[in-house]
């Protein structure tokens, strides 16, 4: 690329990261941008280039799971209904692409922290002025959607991912000022997991902790700073109101036993219930039902339900399986789960070598066990951007050895 193109293209990548948290308020202008960086890889487009990136096994792996997705679909006559989600994972590889061809990752990383940094800095306004004028430190689930700019679950996510990049920069680079800048920053979003009481994030968070200390530590004392570590994180959960109530469900004095608190207040338990129904009906097997057909039998499965209120709600929502790994099985079946498995080996194989590459595909593999990422634009565009960093990460860390 030209150096003014390198420059737009860079920028133009940055402003789709900032936007990224806000993408309910700003689908139209990201989709712009990615059209723009389309173009200029278009007019500066570099067949060798091209080739470097399409070669990695991980994007292979990938993009055989896209061909039998598609292929599947074909046959099974449901390609256009099941196309929306088939566009999405079609983006991700699209996507991983045109972040690739980004010259300094770094427009990625700093738009990213930055576009997270906001909407955080928002929403905790928001929720602390609401703690005050209520006098109570237990957000209501109607206001929930008031409060929060990005919606809670992936703004958990997204703040993690920041956590993990922030924690690279600061090893990273060594002057005394960015160092200062970026420990602050680590323990502001560290505060603001525990304001949102995400309960995903807080969860996952802490499982990449606990992976940082295996990963880096030899010390006997190990398995005593796990331990310390654990019940730290579990003082804060039983003697925090709102998180207590987030994970332990304490406002529920009704029901006694913590499984019936779940059954009542946890939507997922009913989901994966009901999905495990259709699974057994449907006798899934290699291949599956594809995704409008098992959204359509989990919609009626809803409709089944006692309580009215509860089965309007489920309806009205639509609930989709809030499993990545489930949704596969039924929509492509047992081969569609195993083409996906090897991508991720692919991509835990290359990002082993660095924790920092190894915690954001971690989060993102833990992520996808409580949502479908596909079946949202936002997550193609945390899927793709994630995969790059990651890659980027390990990539710069090879080269400092190799130079070393």
């Amino acid at each position: 690329m030209r150096i003014n193109l390198v420059k737009t293209y860079n920028y133009l990548a940055a402003l789709i990261c900032i936007a990224i948290p806000f993408m309910t308020y700003a689908k139209a202008f990201v989709n712009i941008c990615m059209i723009c960086l389309f173009l200029i890889f278009v007019i500066s487009f570099n067949k060798q280039k091209l080739y470097e990136i399409v070669r990695q096994k991980y994007i292979i792996a990938f993009a055989v799971f896209l061909f039998f997705v598609v292929s599947y679909s074909l046959l099974n006559g449901s390609f256009f209904v099941d196309f929306s989600e088939t566009r999405k994972l079609a983006q991700i590889i699209f996507l991983t692409i045109l972040f690739s061809l980004v010259e300094d990752k770094r427009f990625l990383i700093y738009g990213f922290i930055l576009g997270v940094f906001i909407s955080t800095l928002i929403t905790d306004f928001n929720i602390i002025n609401y703690y005050i004028n209520s006098f109570d430190f237990l957000i209501s689930k109607s206001s929930v959607e008031e409060l929060f700019i990005t919606q809670r679950l992936y703004l958990g996510i997204l703040v993690v991912i920041s956590i993990v990049l922030l924690s690279f920069l600061f090893n990273t680079f060594n002057t005394k000022e960015q160092r200062i800048l970026y420990a602050i920053l680590i323990l502001y979003f560290v505060f603001t997991l525990f304001l949102i009481s995400s309960r995903s994030a807080l969860l996952i968070a802490f499982l990449l902790f606990i992976t940082a200390i295996i990963y880096k530590s030899k010390s006997i004392y190990t398995p005593i700073i796990m331990a310390a570590s654990l019940a730290i994180f579990s003082i804060i959960i039983i003697t925090n109101k709102n998180l207590s109530n987030r994970f332990l469900y304490s406002e529920d004095s009704v029901r006694k036993s913590f499984v019936e608190k779940v059954k009542t207040h946890e939507p997922r338990y009913d989901i994966w219930k009901f999905s495990f129904e259709i699974f057994k009906e449907q006798n899934i097997g290699l291949l599956g039902i594809g995704t409008y057909r098992t959204q359509e039998l989990l919609v009626a499965k809803y409709r089944l339900m006692p309580i009215e209120k509860r089965r309007n709600w489920f309806i009205e929502r639509n609930f989709n399986t809030h499993n990545q790994y489930v949704d596969i099985v039924l929509s492509f079946g047992f081969i569609g789960l195993i083409l996906f498995v090897i991508f991720l080996k692919e991509i835990i194989m290359l990002s082993f070598k660095n924790i920092y590459s190894l915690s954001l595909i971690l989060s993102l593999i833990l992520f996808l066990t409580i949502e479908n990422l596909f079946h949202r634009q936002l997550g193609s565009f945390i899927f793709a951007l994630i995969l790059i960093l990651a890659t980027h990460i390990t990539n710069l860390k090879d080269e400092k050895d190799i130079s070393s």
